[in-house]
């Protein structure tokens, strides 16, 4: 994923990509020119904006849409962190703050920056978020006044508890992981991503690479320069915080979400159990408007299942926010 432009937050270098359809004289049903619709995706961890790409160019020859994609603080080409800023903060003995608080902040403050926030004029996005991304972009609008026009929520982990054994154990033991001796840690990496897909043949065809390259990557690379992937790989961890997901489950929040939900996830996923979802489902209350669990497909459903989560991100577009309101 090409991500040409930089914004910088709090010591992060934020790589991000504003991309409009190449064909936008689409019209309205008054015969008027529309305005690209904004769409934002944003991923969670430990991936990249990279797992988005194909549907985001399917989307790009589609238009009239306008799409602006990055990757978080901490991930893929957003890991350089100039701790010297004066703005900069570290946390739990990183350099530089990943929490999925911090992130919301960022997201928010980068919408801002794209002038896609939703305020003064500004266009409110269509938004898809993928795993903890999905409280990240709870937090932005339900804290920090982000004003969307729908949302669709994918293989999202916004209830508690959060991650699984190994998860749980890079938490309690950052240090250890850290210290690992690189083809080891390699090695984990690599069994944490094969972990997420239903088909283990698709990592086969390169994905596999795509998504680990960020945390490892190349046999060129300095020893210094891996260990520092390393560390950021496991910072994401060690930084992440239940509090962040308890604080709007307290205050049931989610119930206050003001644009319409969609929910897609992977029938066979094995990192959100269904019974998690199920319970956003119903604590997001009449905002929740329709949800898709796909056969045959893991948390990585935009891999599994490529062609049958672009019919379900192409029907949300269609169905729900502004779209919706132009086709009427």
């Amino acid at each position: 994923m090409d991500l040409p432009s930089t914004y910088h937050y709090q010591g992060w270098d934020i790589r991000y990509r504003l991309a409009s359809s190449k064909d936008p004289a689409t019209t309205t049903p008054s015969g008027n020119p529309k305005q690209p619709r904004p769409v934002v995706f944003v991923h969670g961890t430990p991936w990249s904006s990279a797992v988005f790409r194909p549907l985001i160019e399917a989307l790009l020859t589609k238009g009239p849409y306008r799409i602006l994609v990055y990757d978080l603080p901490g991930y893929g080409q957003s890991q350089n962190f100039d701790s010297r800023s004066s703005e900069a903060v570290s946390k739990n003995g990183f350099a530089g703050d990943t929490s999925v608080a911090f992130q919301a902040q960022a997201l928010t403050a980068l919408l801002k920056e794209t002038q896609l926030d939703g305020k003064d004029g500004h266009p409110a996005p269509a938004v898809l978020a993928h795993d903890i991304a999905g409280t990240v972009v709870l937090r932005a609008h339900l804290l920090h006044d982000c004003e969307f026009d729908t949302m669709l929520l994918v293989d999202t982990n916004a209830v508690l508890p959060w991650g699984d054994g190994f998860y749980k154990l890079a938490r309690s033991n950052p240090q250890t992981f850290v210290d690992l001796p690189a083809k080891v840690f390699e090695a984990v990496v690599r069994a944490v991503t094969r972990s997420a897909c239903h088909n283990p043949k698709v990592l086969q065809t390169g994905w596999e690479d795509v998504i680990a390259g960020p945390w490892i990557g190349s046999p060129s690379e300095s020893p210094e320069a891996g260990n520092k992937r390393q560390r950021s790989f496991v910072r994401q961890i060690a930084q992440a915080n239940d509090a962040d997901v308890a604080e709007m489950l307290e205050g049931g929040m989610y119930a206050r979400v003001r644009c319409d939900v969609k929910i897609v996830s992977g029938a066979e996923d094995q990192w959100i159990p269904r019974e998690k979802i199920e319970g956003l489902i119903m604590q997001l209350g009449s905002r929740m408007k329709e949800s898709a669990f796909i056969p045959n497909a893991g948390h990585l459903v935009m891999l599994d299942q490529p062609e049958r989560f672009a019919v379900e991100v192409f029907d949300w577009l269609m169905r729900y926010g502004e779209h919706r309101a132009i086709s009427t």
